[in-house]
C-alpha cells in the first residue's frame, strides 16, 4: 500500500479472503493519524466488519472486535481509541437525530459502517467501498480524501 497523504487518492484492491481483507484493514491502520475517519460502504455480508477487525488489531486493540449492528457505537482501546459506529438499524428519521458528532474520536480513529446511510454525504475522511465479484472476491476500494 501506498502512503495515504494526497488530497486525494484512490487504490483498487481484490481480497479472495477473510485474511486478506483483514490484511488490507491492518495496512491501512498504520496509515491513520488521530482524527481519522473512515466511512465504510458495502451490502449485508461484504466484509466490512472484517475490515474493522484487521483496522483494530493493527491500531493495537487487544479486545474481540463485532459486528456493532445491533448497538450504534462501540469503543474500543489499542494505540489510539477507536469509535465503531453501525447505521444499519437506524430509520432515516432516527439518523437526522442522531448527534454523530458526539461519537466522533478527536484524538483517535471513528469508522462508520453503512455509511450511505447517513442523510448529507461526507466529503473529508477516508471512504472505504467493499463490492462482491462474480467469483465472490470482494474489491475494496480505498479513496483517501483527507485535508
Amino acid at each position: 500500500m501506498n502512503t495515504m497523504h494526497d488530497t486525494k487518492h484512490i487504490r483498487r484492491i481484490i481480497s479472495s479472503s477473510f485474511k486478506k481483507t483483514m490484511d488490507i484493514g491492518k495496512k491501512l491502520a498504520a496509515e491513520l493519524k488521530p482524527g481519522d475517519i473512515i466511512y465504510l460502504y458495502g451490502e449485508l455480508g461484504s466484509g466490512k466488519t472484517v475490515f474493522v477487525k484487521g483496522l483494530c488489531i493493527g491500531l493495537g486493540v487487544e479486545e474481540e472486535v463485532t459486528s456493532s449492528s445491533f448497538v450504534i457505537a462501540t469503543d474500543y482501546k489499542g494505540r489510539l481509541p477507536v469509535a465503531h459506529i453501525d447505521l444499519y438499524r437506524l430509520e432515516a428519521e432516527a439518523l437526522d437525530m442522531l448527534p454523530l458528532e458526539e461519537y466522533i474520536v478527536d484524538k483517535g480513529i471513528t469508522v462508520i459502517e453503512w455509511a450511505d446511510r447517513l442523510n448529507t454525504k461526507p466529503t473529508a475522511g477516508i471512504h472505504v467501498k467493499i463490492v462482491i465479484d462474480k467469483r465472490n472476491r470482494r474489491e475494496l476500494t480505498v479513496e483517501d480524501i483527507r485535508d
